[in-house]
């Protein structure tokens, strides 16, 4: 579970930067759908290969071909969040480039959307611990995504 929460944290900061990144002309073009989904495949491939690649470490070799495959189904499933992040943005960025929304309502919903996915963690921190969701972790949620609203500000300003 510890992984895939992280998984989840990452994939929905770094595409949340992307969704930061793309102007509305991006979005009117199409292009926005492919820089948000890109993004968290690419992510999640890169997330996968370095787990893939670290699960490795201190393999003395008595570990057979089965528990080898197992623990790779296991490490691409946790880092499934990652690629999933991505979904909502994509369709809604779609449904601009369709014409069906401003390009503008479509990339502040998408922000929206991802901060709120991410606001959210400190209360499925409990409820995944088996505590009973508090305000606290409401706010300790709340100021997560606040930090990763700067990360992808600062991402994006750094980078483009």
């Amino acid at each position: 579970m510890r992984d895939r929460m992280s998984s989840y944290i990452y994939g929905n900061i770094t595409v949340l930067a992307a969704a930061i990144a793309v102007d509305p002309e991006v979005i009117e073009h199409g292009a926005a759908v492919w820089a948000v989904l890109a993004t968290a495949v690419l992510t999640y491939l890169a997330h996968v290969l370095a787990h893939l690649v670290a699960h490795g470490l201190g393999d003395d070799g008595t570990e057979s071909d089965t528990d080898r495959r197992e623990s790779a189904v296991v490490i691409a499933r946790n880092a499934n969040p990652i690629a999933t992040s991505g979904l909502i943005p994509a369709v809604l960025y779609a449904a601009s480039w369709a014409g069906l929304l401003p390009a503008g309502w479509a990339q502040t919903a998408a922000l929206v959307i991802l901060v709120v996915r991410i606001a959210l963690v400190g209360v499925f921190v409990q409820r995944f611990s088996g505590q009973r969701p508090t305000f606290v972790g409401l706010w300790g949620g709340i100021v997560l995504a606040v930090v990763a609203l700067v990360i992808g500000a600062v991402k994006v300003v750094l980078t483009h």
